[in-house]
């Protein structure tokens, strides 16, 4: 008898062990990452093709999407979002419990069960709370992506301005040698070569100062793309381009933005977020009750039954009311910060179309009254010094006030550029996608 009960017992352990042995491995499986990880992203990325050497800007941004280091992350935080939403609809596990007298032994197990719908409202509120993470994401997105457009476009002009220092250089070369021809044949004193050659001195620095920028330009790109030997060259124009149609007006404008901005979207999903949560403070309040069933045997009389019972928390001091007041407070912050999101879009989207007006008009001043008087009066300078009805310090003069006004243009043109950006960006109409 006695050898029998010892197989019962030690069956009754290898069953339980495989019970216990189950959830165990599927806890261990489950924790195995299943999607990429960061090592694998990385060699993802290092494994790419080699970065192009001269690109444009809609290109320049998409190798931003898809190398910066914060865009990358993204995707891991949207798959921990989603594994909050799965624990948010996850019911809380049984509890077994076993106790012994002198007289009786009891076996049992106990649930509790949710009843009042506190399991939706938990994954209601962790989806909505994911939402809102994507829109915030969608912000910081249009944000790197802004920054690595504006350093583009920064490069662009350094390269411009390099470019026209190299041509103000071979210009002042070319009149050194004007000027050194006549001082041989004796028309010009040595005062006139001794300027000239400390006007290239000047030049030659100026220039090398221009590379330096360039390269820091350089550096900037490819910091965005966390790239440190990459030296890209930009390619494009910074000119506004023709107007084929009619631009809206600004109301029309404004309600094109409100559709599309990343900002009021995060704004009202936070919104939505908080609401939710409200309910399901009030939810949670109400209580849980957990259902309990036993096996008894009692020893001297060996009767064996089952017990069913149930219990349920008594909310007598705690009701919730912390919890419920701050998500009401949340909310009624949320709803704030809408309405605020909003007035200051509609401000922005204003200054922006006030600021890129009166830049375009300053630039198409600048081009008809200034820009075409540079290549005249460069010549007309030269060849009054020819003739001897100038003197050195007047044409070095000129042509330093023509390279000043080239490099006041590229400034401006950069500047009319950011303006367009500023009011694409205000209305919702940048040339990439936030998502």
């Amino acid at each position: 008898m006695k050898t029998v009960k010892s197989i019962a017992a030690a069956a009754a352990l290898v069953v339980a062990g495989t019970c216990l042995a189950g959830p165990v491995a599927q806890a261990e499986s489950m924790a195995q990452p299943s999607g990429p990880s960061a090592a694998a992203l990385s060699a993802r990325v290092s494994g790419d093709k080699a970065l192009p050497a001269s690109l444009g800007l809609v290109e320049f941004l998409s190798l931003v999407r898809s190398h910066h280091p914060a865009l990358r992350a993204m995707p891991l935080v949207q798959g921990m979002e989603q594994a909050d939403v799965r624990t948010a609809g996850t019911w809380q596990n049984p509890s077994v419990h076993y106790s012994r007298k002198p007289d009786e032994k009891e076996w049992g197990i106990e649930q509790p069960l949710p009843i009042f719908g506190q399991i939706g409202m938990r994954t209601e509120a962790a989806r909505l709370a994911a939402a809102t993470g994507q829109a915030e994401r969608a912000v910081e997105t249009q944000e790197v992506l802004s920054q690595a457009a504006l350093r583009f476009a920064e490069l662009l002009t350094a390269q411009q301005k390099l470019a026209a220092k190299q041509q103000a250089m071979q210009h002042l070369e070319q009149a050194a040698k004007v000027v050194l021809g006549q001082v041989e044949l004796g028309a010009r004193s040595k005062y006139d070569g001794a300027r000239v050659e400390l006007q290239r001195a000047q030049v030659q620095a100026q220039l090398e100062q221009q590379e330096s920028e360039t390269l820091a330009a350089q550096a900037a790109l490819a910091e965005m793309l966390a790239q440190p030997q990459w030296s890209p060259k930009a390619i494009g124009s910074l000119l506004p381009a023709k107007a084929g149609q009619e631009e809206p007006s600004l109301d029309s404008m404004w309600q094109q933005a409100s559709d599309r901005l990343p900002q009021l979207q995060a704004a009202h999903a936070k919104v939505t977020q908080t609401e939710q949560l409200v309910r399901q403070q009030a939810r949670e309040a109400l209580p849980t009750p957990t259902v309990g069933v036993a096996r008894i045997r009692n020893r001297p009389d060996g009767d064996r039954y089952n017990q069913v019972g149930v219990s349920v928390e008594l909310p007598l001091f705690d009701r919730k009311q912390g919890a419920i007041e701050r998500a009401r407070l949340e909310y009624a912050q949320a709803q704030l910060e809408e309405e605020t999101a909003q007035q200051l879009a509609r401000q922005r989207l204003q200054q922006a179309y006030t600021q890129r007006n009166l830049l375009r008009k300053t630039l198409r001043s600048f081009e008809s009254r200034g820009l075409t008087q540079l290549d005249p009066l460069r010549q007309m300078a030269q060849d009054s010094y020819r003739l001897g009805q100038s003197s050195i310090l007047e044409w070095l003069d000129a042509m330093e006030s023509v390279a000043d006004h080239q490099q006041q243009y590229l400034d401006l043109s950069l500047r009319v550029w950011q303006a367009d950006w500023e009011l694409n960006a205000a209305r919702g109409q940048l040339p990439f996608s936030a998502e």
